[in-house]
């Protein structure tokens, strides 16, 4: 046989020895797997292991039992503990494992990244337990179904081997309704045992001006309850006074030895745009307490600032009254002008006339003053005849005897322009236009030289 022939030969015999390597270990290695997985349910199946799940209060009895006719009832945003434990009677060989919580309208968070480690006694042997929390969040009212969780657990088993798999959960059902009949689905509030709300206000001068910042801070803190379920009350609310700037929010959920709290702050600067006296509004939610079971409404006062204009806000801020009062001054100084030039070229009214005689106190002026313009306006010579009442005749005999008293006077000149043309022996039936008691004629002479 010649050389060439026994290398291609001993070539061939390798890779087959190498393929029949590979494929021994990769079934070695199934079987193993599969051995494996199938005693871990062997160890459940004869109660050397245990995984129990529950919500609300701690069941009685164990998975095994029948289940309850009623289901736990909560209330809606009422935070809902979904408590897993896995037991068994050596000790946990590795990290355990726990799928997702997925269910509609559900929000479902694990804050707790680490089992509560224990031991317990049962038939006298002792157990390992380890117990997982995840909080539920219902949003809404009806009945509710957790799917089958897959634990994968790692456990000793009784020859010192370690034994894995995945357990499954039981499905898990409850129901939410709402805790009180003024509130509804769309109603902004949320659920929880206790709750502290802080305010606090800080301004950038104390003597506030326009242009200057306001900023409040409002903290919720809330047991058994989640930061994205606390009311967001600081929205943006701008007005001509002032414009509202909201500041990012922080949110925080924390669990410490079994108690959640959750926190929530947030703050907002509020930048004056005018001068003036404002107020920031209060600020107003409700929660629902689960641990007294009645529904508490929490307010947040609010506070009222005054602010110095600056010219330019000022400009800005009365520019509509400032270019009201303007064209008012403006149209009445041109209303002005136009009197006092129409009267520089026609006689002064009468009235007016009149009114400086009295105030100059003159009363031989008074007197005939009086006298002319009861002949011009009526013909007449005598005040007696402008009427023949007891009251006037005594308010003419007051004036004849020279008082000048502002109600005489004023009696006196009333009677006068009153007191017309048809009044006199050679009186017109024409009576004068309105006007003419205070626009005389320009000529008055002109109809006494026609007569």
């Amino acid at each position: 046989m010649s050389k060439p022939l026994l290398q291609s030969m001993n070539h061939v015999l390798c890779c087959c020895r190498n393929l029949l390597v590979v494929n021994a270990v990769f079934i070695v290695s199934t079987l193993s797997h599969s051995v494996m997985a199938d005693d871990l349910n062997d160890l459940y199946k004869e109660g050397k292991v245990e995984l129990i799940a529950w919500v609300g209060e701690q069941p009685s009895t164990s998975t095994k039992s029948e289940p309850k006719k009623d289901l736990p009832v909560f209330s809606v945003n009422e935070q809902v503990v979904l408590t897993i434990e896995v037991a068994t009677q050596r000790w946990f060989t590795g990290g355990t494992r726990i799928g997702n919580v997925e269910v509609a309208d559900v929000i479902a968070k694990q804050r707790n990244t680490l089992a509560t480690n224990y031991t317990a006694r049962k038939n006298g042997e002792t157990w390992s337990r380890q117990r997982w929390e995840i909080t539920l969040y219902p949003q809404k009212s009806g009945d509710y179904v957790i799917p089958r969780l897959p634990v994968r657990v790692q456990v000793s088993g009784d020859d010192g081997e370690k034994v894995s798999g995945t357990l499954y959960t039981q499905p898990i059902k409850f129901k939410t309704q709402l805790p009180s009949g003024l509130l509804t689905d769309d109603t902004p509030w949320f659920s929880a045992t206790s709750v502290d709300v802080e305010q606090q206000w800080q301004q950038s001068n104390e003597n506030l001006k326009v242009g200057d910042a306001i900023t409040r801070t409002v903290t919720i803190k809330a047991k058994d309850s989640l930061s994205v379920l606390l009311p967001n009350l600081l929205e943006n609310e701008s007005t001509a006074q002032y414009q509202a700037y909201p500041q990012p929010h922080k949110l925080d959920d924390t669990q410490e030895r079994g108690d959640y709290r959750s926190e929530r702050i947030e703050e907002s600067v509020y930048v004056i745009q005018q001068g003036g006296d404002f107020t920031l509004p209060e600020l107003t939610f409700q929660w629902w307490n689960t641990k007294d079971k009645q529904l508490e409404t929490v307010v947040l006062e609010s506070a009222s600032f005054s602010a110095k204009h600056t010219l330019k806000s000022f400009i800005k801020a009365y520019s509509t009254a400032m270019i009201v009062v303007a064209l008012f001054l403006a149209i009445l100084v041109m209303i002005v002008l136009t009197v006092r030039r129409y009267y520089q070229t026609h006689p002064t009214p009468r009235w007016l006339a009149f009114r400086r005689v009295v105030k100059a106190g003159n009363w031989p002026k008074i007197r005939g003053f009086v006298y002319r313009e009861l002949r011009d306006n009526s013909s007449l010579l005598e005040l007696n005849k402008c009427a023949d009442t007891e009251d006037w005749s005594d308010v003419n005999s007051a004036f004849q005897k020279g008082s000048q008293e502002t109600h005489i006077l004023q009696r006196v000149w009333k009677m006068v322009i009153e007191t017309n043309n048809h009044n006199g022996p050679n009186a017109s039936h024409n009576p004068q236009p309105w006007w003419r008691k205070h626009f005389p004629k320009a000529l008055p002479d002109l109809d006494r030289k026609s007569r």
